[in-house]
């Protein structure tokens, strides 16, 4: 097929000389040999080229195609690389129907100058700047979008994902040295690279993840889709393979018993951070709930309610919680007594982990000198009576299990951690019969999966011994 150059205009002389550039003008173009190799072509395109090229045609390389710097870099060879995607024309130019409102390749070169072999053509407005205090945003702006809608957009994540996503870009562009990246062009090769030293510096597959999705977020890009980004992703979990904790890290049993006894009981005697220690765990260990949940429990009308023979808490309508639906947001936190009228001196004995009564003793004790309105409140320093954070929660937590420990004259476990306590509290509840609905409930996991595969802890059960002694039976007569 021969087309006749009477259909193109004449090549702008300005542009230099052609054979650097996007397109290159003869009396006659043979483009027989210009054709797609295999595989299905861009969604809704044919296998042939259109039957005229005029000046409005634009004939571009795929978007959605990581770049890398020519065929001559390739180090698979000509025409392996980059085909995670719909394959590119052999001759590197695909010519798309007619787009209203798009520059000309003409318009393209003369704005864009000598183009790179192997690229694409952007059809963004621009390039975000790479050191911005923001890039994600410049990188939104750079698109057309107006300031309140890249505002909205990114109140899509909370911002400690937003900060954790953006030390993760800027390591990456500290990675990629004198060649930084473009957020219009993603390379594949500087990404896997990347990956790739975060796995020998001993990274787990679920850290990696999150770089993933951090750099997708940057380049505007399903990364995590990518079938080499995927194939790594795999590899990486064969390689350090992830080890869950199915044994408790601590005992229950040891930490309730000391919680029982001085220097947490009587509560009258009891300092104001032993106080804070025991109230702290066991709203932890009978609710099963998050650092974030515990910190925005609120004591403010409606939100506490008490109640002859429970507490009902609700949180405070600010607070956004880590899956944001009407069942996370709405969730209210019981709190039930426990052997309120005591017959025997077990019961009486039990009554002592009542935390309804735990609670009341609390609230009394802050109130003197109470700022906010949140149930945990700082005890000391310049911050007394204001709301704790989450870390000062999670240090309570842990120093409340390694304070039993060292009153039970026990080792304290090396790798406490406050997030332990929703994993023990499921854990122990179905051990005593609560069904999976309840725990998923009183935990708000959407799915009863979440617990089996994350949190399930294998207790020492006396039926876990019956299989071995019916073994052994063996050497007694029948």
């Amino acid at each position: 097929m021969v087309l006749k150059s009477g259909n193109l205009q004449p090549v702008d002389r300005a542009l230099g000389h052609s054979a650097s550039r996007l397109i290159r003008h003869k009396r006659e173009f043979n483009v027989s040999s210009i054709l797609l190799s295999g595989g299905k072509g861009a969604e809704g395109s044919t296998r042939r080229l259109q039957s005229s090229l005029d000046r409005t045609s634009l004939l571009r390389l795929s978007p959605y195609s990581l770049g890398r710097k020519g065929p001559q870099e390739d180090p698979y060879g000509p025409g392996k690389g980059n085909t995670h995607l719909p394959e590119l024309a052999k001759k590197g130019l695909v010519p798309f129907a007619d787009i209203p409102g798009h520059p000309t390749t003409c318009d393209i070169a003369s704005k864009e100058g000598s183009s790179t072999s192997g690229s694409y053509l952007p059809s963004r407005p621009g390039e975000a700047t790479i050191g911005g205090v923001d890039p994600e945003s410049d990188f939104l702006r750079s698109q057309g979008l107006s300031r309140a809608v890249v505002t909205t957009l990114k109140a899509s994540r909370k911002k400690v994902t937003f900060n954790i996503y953006h030390k993760i870009w800027k390591k990456f562009v500290s990675f990629c040295g004198d060649n930084p990246p473009s957020q219009l062009n993603p390379n594949i090769f500087q990404i896997l690279d990347f990956l790739q030293k975060g796995l020998e510096l001993g990274l787990s597959t679920s850290t990696l993840k999150v770089q993933v999705s951090a750099l997708g977020a940057f380049f505007d890009f399903p990364l995590a889709d990518h079938r080499w980004v995927k194939r790594f992703i795999s590899a990486s979990s064969r390689i350090r393979p992830q080890v869950l904790r199915r044994t408790p890290t601590w005992d229950l049993t040891l930490v309730l018993d000391a919680l029982s006894r001085p220097p947490f009981e009587p509560l009258e005697s009891s300092n104001i951070k032993n106080l804070t220690l025991k109230t702290t765990l066991l709203i932890a260990v009978t609710t099963a709930k998050r650092l974030g949940e515990l910190q925005a429990i609120s004591i403010r009308e409606p939100y506490m309610r008490i109640l002859p023979d429970r507490i009902v808490l609700t949180l405070d309508p600010g607070f956004v919680p880590k899956v944001v639906s009407d069942f996370h947001r709405n969730q209210e936190i019981t709190l039930p007594s426990f052997y309120e009228n005591p017959s025997s001196n077990d019961e009486a004995s039990w009554h002592l982990l009542d935390v309804r009564r735990v609670v009341l003793a609390y609230l009394q004790a802050t109130e003197p000198w109470r700022i906010d309105h949140n149930l945990f409140i700082q005890f000391q320093g310049k911050n007394k009576g204001r709301k704790a954070s989450k870390i000062s929660i999670a240090r309570w937590l842990k120093s409340a299990i390694s304070t039993c420990y060292t009153l039970q004259g026990k080792e304290v476990p090396s790798s406490l951690k406050a997030h332990s306590t929703r994993a023990m509290s499921a854990s122990w509840a179905e051990r005593r019969g609560a069904s999976l609905e309840q725990i998923c409930k009183a935990a708000t996991w959407a799915s009863t999966s979440t617990f089996i595969k994350h949190y399930r802890l294998d207790l020492p059960s006396s039926q876990d011994l019956s299989f071995g002694r019916k073994v052994l039976q063996a050497v007694i007569p029948p």
